[in-house]
């Protein structure tokens, strides 16, 4: 299987604010004071408009992005799957599938005129190219469908004959995150800037309180962008399995009642979720400025029973 889409949508902020290193005397780009040229109080003051015609102001302008149809998306994959046909009151079915899905960002779904709805670099548009947000390199389903056969006892029968009892089991791995500085490192005014990777193994030693090693990512130098990709990072895999059991009783000959039983993450397992950067939690915490970077503490569902009858008549 395979896709390309072209012109997808993205925003470019057409007026970051500009790094200025050094220091600076009071008055200039709106400093009350000598100190460093760029900090994040007057990132305003240091925008490129202004910089290129003085008579605007300072505070005049502030966000002012772009849409453009110019973006690019891939995905390939292969798709195998096997089936056993009914055999004793047994259905058997699997599928397994490799893919890859990769280009420009293409969660830039806000009306505009935020800082964090643009590309982070306003000049290099793949700077935010990577795996897509829903990119899913290996998944497995398996399902399995069971009748129980017609007994010859008479109250066995009225009891066990027609159940059916149907399965699935399905596994993935994990999604892709970008690690975060939480932090405005380049001073440009733009949001959801990366962090830098320092150690090539990205890993913590613990599932849950040590997912990402804290240690392998540090901030951005003032002025600068992290190293790290877009969804660089794989997240951890991901897995259910669900039961349900159905019997139909035929009261007459055309009115039935229809027995239902589900059960949702039948061992009751402990799930990674998905979370917020920004909340401070999810599965794991991907922003650096968080006291739980790294940290799985958002989990999915617990087991979950469903009882019902319909009548049909």
């Amino acid at each position: 299987m395979g896709g390309h889409a072209i012109h997808v949508w993205g925003a470019q902020e057409l007026n970051p604010a500009v790094y200025v290193p050094g220091t600076c005397q009071a008055g200039q780009f709106g400093l009350s004071a000598p100190g460093p040229c760029s900090t994040a109080g007057n990132a305003n003051f240091r925008r490129k408009l202004p910089q290129l015609y003085p008579n605007i102001g300072g505070t005049t302008l502030s966000f002012m992005s772009q849409y453009q149809a110019e973006g690019n998306q891939t995905y390939n994959g292969v798709l195998l799957s096997v089936q056993r046909r009914a055999a004793r009151g047994v259905t058997v079915g699997g599928n397994y599938t490799l893919s890859h899905c990769y280009g420009d960002d293409a969660s830039k779904e806000s009306q505009g005129g935020g800082p964090g709805a643009t590309y982070i670099d306003p000049n290099n548009r793949n700077f935010d190219r990577g795996n897509c947000e829903g990119d899913r390199r290996h998944i497995f389903n398996m399902t399995a469908v069971a009748q129980t056969p017609r007994f010859a006892n008479t109250a066995l029968r009225s009891l066990a004959t027609g159940w059916r009892f149907s399965g699935i089991y399905r596994i993935s791995s994990g999604g892709w995150l970008s690690i975060l500085s939480g932090q405005d490192r380049s001073l440009s005014g733009v949001t959801s800037q990366r962090a830098q990777q320092v150690l090539a193994n990205p890993y913590g030693n613990n599932k849950l309180t040590q997912y990402l090693n804290p240690a392998a990512f540090a901030l951005p130098a003032l002025g600068s962008y992290g190293n790290t990709g877009l969804n660089s990072i794989q997240g951890p895999h991901t897995w259910e399995f669900d039961l349900a059991m159905v019997r139909v009783f035929k009261l007459r000959e055309s009115q039935n009642l229809e027995a239902r039983i589900e059960a949702y993450n039948v061992t009751n397992s402990f799930r990674p979720g998905i979370g917020s950067p920004a909340s401070g939690i999810g599965a794991p915490v991907t922003s650096l400025s968080s006291g739980n970077f790294g940290q799985i503490n958002l989990a999915l569902d617990p087991r979950l029973l469903q009882f019902a009858l319909k009548y049909v008549f």
